[in-house]
C-alpha cells in the first residue's frame, strides 16, 4: 500500500465540508491554548536564545516572533515560537501520538499563513489535517517509536507540520507527497535531551521543518515517492526496521478524526504529562493540610510505562524537576500546588524540599494501559497523625475531564498577562474564539505583536 500517496491525497484533497464542526471547535480550543503557552514561554532563556539568533540573521519580515518587536522569515519564526511553545512543557498531549501534537502544528501555520494572509477557517483545516497526520503515525508505530528514545513531537510533528503547511500552501498532491518525503528526512528528535532546551528545540524544530518542507515542495522539489513506507523509508527505520504495517496509517484517516476521538489533553501543570495524575493526587490527598505537617514517607504507586519519559535521578535544575515525579509530588504537597514559579532552580534547590524528595517511593504496578490516555497513580502520604492518601485515574484536562472554554480562556490570561496588556489579551481570546470566519490571521497576529 502507497503509504505516503495516500496521506498526500488525503491532505491535498479532504473538501473543507467533510472536517466537522467538532474538529474545527477543537483546533480552535488548541490555538487558544498553544498561543497561551508560548506567550508565557516566549521569555523563558531557551526561545530567547533562538530569537536572538533569529534577530541577528536578518531576513524578509514575513511574521511574528511572539513576545519581541521582531519579524522574521517564516521558517525563523515558526522555529523561535515552536520552542516558546513547548519552553514550559505546558502545552497539549496526544495519546496516539505519544507526544504533544499543537507546538509543531501552530507556530508553521501561524508564521506561513501571515506570510500568504490565510484566512482562519484554512488555518483550522490544515491544523486538522495536520494533527490527522500525526497521529495516525503514531497509531501506527508509536510505542516502538518511543521506545527507541525518539521524541514523537519532534519526529511525527515534522511529518504533521509539513502536511498542515502544504495544505495552507494549497498544494496538489503531487507536491504534497514531495513535502511528507521531504520532512520524513528531516524528522529527528532525542528523549535523551528531555531536561534540557533541547526538547523544546524538537518542537520548535519540527514546525520549521514544516514550514520549509513545504515550500520546497512547492517550488518543485523532490522526494522519493515512498519515503513513508519504503524499505529503506521513515516508518521502518523509526520502528526499528520493524515490519510495521503502515496500512495502519491510511486505514482510517478521518475516521475517527483524532482531534475528536480520542481528543486533546490540556495541561494544567507546566511538567511532563507523564507527572499529572500523581500531581491530582498529591493535593487531593493533602487537601487542607497544613503544609508544614511532618512527612514521614510517601509512596507513588503508578501504571507501568508511567516512568518511560521522567528522569530516574534526583532534578538539579527547573528543567530537569519537570521530568521528575518525586519532586512534582513533594511540590503538590508542601506547597499545595504546581504553577510555573515550582520549576524555577531556586525551587528545585530548596532545602525542605529536598529532604522530603529522599522519602519518596515510586512503583509501577498493575497492568499496562494505554498511557497516557489511561492509567492510574495513587499517593499515599505517612505523617505523625497517620496517613493519608488518594487515587486518580483521569487527570483534569484530559478529554474524558475537559476543561471548559472559561477554564481555557483563564488558562490563557494567566499565561498571557506576563506578555500583552490585558485588553489584547481579551481581544486575542475573542478573536480565536471566531478563528473560522476571520479573514486574514494577520488580524490576530497584528494583536499579538509587542
Amino acid at each position: 500500500m502507497n503509504v505516503t500517496e495516500r496521506l498526500a491525497q488525503f491532505v491535498a484533497c479532504t473538501p473543507p465540508e467533510a472536517i466537522p464542526p467538532e474538529a474545527r471547535l477543537q483546533a480552535r480550543r488548541a490555538v487558544l491554548d498553544t498561543l497561551g503557552v508560548a506567550l508565557a514561554g516566549c521569555r523563558e532563556e531557551a526561545p530567547r536564545i533562538v530569537a536572538a539568533m533569529a534577530r541577528e540573521q536578518g531576513g524578509a519580515p514575513e511574521a511574528l516572533v511572539l513576545g519581541h518587536s521582531l519579524r522574521a522569515p517564516a521558517a525563523e519564526a515558526a522555529l523561535a515560537n515552536g520552542v516558546a511553545a513547548h519552553a514550559l512543557d505546558f502545552d497539549d498531549v496526544s495519546a496516539s501520538m505519544r507526544g504533544h501534537p499543537s507546538a509543531p502544528l501552530l507556530p508553521g501555520l501561524l508564521a506561513l499563513g501571515e506570510r500568504l494572509g490565510a484566512s482562519g477557517r484554512e488555518l483550522t483545516e490544515a491544523f486538522v489535517l495536520g494533527f490527522e497526520v500525526e497521529c495516525k503515525l503514531g497509531r501506527a508505530i508509536g510505542e516502538a517509536h518511543y521506545a527507541l528514545g525518539w521524541h514523537a513531537t519532534s519526529t511525527f510533528g515534522s511529518i504533521g507540520a509539513a502536511a498542515a503547511c502544504a495544505r495552507l500552501l494549497r498544494l496538489d498532491a503531487g507536491r504534497t507527497r514531495n513535502a511528507l518525503g521531504i520532512a520524513a528526512s528531516l524528522a529527528s528528535g532525542l528523549r535523551q535531551n528531555f531536561g534540557t532546551m533541547t526538547k523544546p528545540l524538537h518542537a520548535g524544530r519540527a514546525a520549521q521543518n514544516g514550514v520549509v518542507a513545504a515550500q520546497l515542495a512547492a517550488r518543485g522539489f523532490t522526494a522519493d515517492a515512498l519515503a513513508l513506507e519504503g524499505e529503506s523509508g521513515f516508518l521502518r527505520a523509526a520502528a526499528g526496521g520493524a515490519e510495521t504495517g503502515g496500512e495502519a496509517v491510511v486505514r482510517h484517516l478521518g475516521a475517527p478524526w483524532e482531534i475528536i476521538e480520542p481528543g486533546i489533553g490540556v495541561k494544567l501543570y507546566p511538567c511532563c504529562y507523564a507527572t499529572h495524575r500523581a500531581i491530582d493526587a498529591a493535593l487531593e490527598a493533602r487537601g487542607g493540610s497544613d503544609p508544614a505537617l511532618a512527612i514521614d514517607a510517601i509512596a507513588v504507586s503508578v501504571t507501568p510505562g508511567t516512568l518511560i519519559p521522567l528522569l530516574p535521578r534526583p532534578p538539579a535544575t527547573g528543567l530537569e524537576a519537570k521530568f521528575s515525579l518525586e519532586y512534582c509530588v513533594v511540590a503538590a504537597l508542601l506547597d499545595g500546588r504546581v504553577g510555573r514559579d515550582a520549576f524555577a532552580d531556586a525551587a528545585v534547590q530548596r532545602p525542605p524540599v529536598r529532604d522530603v524528595m529522599s522519602r519518596v517511593q515510586i512503583v509501577e504496578v498493575g497492568e499496562r494501559m494505554n498511557f497516557p490516555i489511561e492509567g492510574i497513580a495513587e499517593v499515599r502520604v505517612t505523617t505523625p497523625a497517620g496517613e493519608i492518601s488518594a487515587r486518580v485515574e483521569t487527570p483534569r484536562g484530559d478529554p474524558k475531564r475537559p476543561l471548559s472554554w472559561d477554564e481555557l480562556a483563564a488558562k490563557f490570561r494567566d499565561c498571557a498577562a506576563e506578555v500583552l496588556p490585558a485588553g489584547r489579551v481579551e481581544k486575542v481570546i475573542a478573536l480565536i474564539e471566531r478563528l473560522d470566519g476571520l479573514p486574514d490571521v494577520r488580524e490576530l497576529t497584528a494583536v499579538l505583536a509587542t
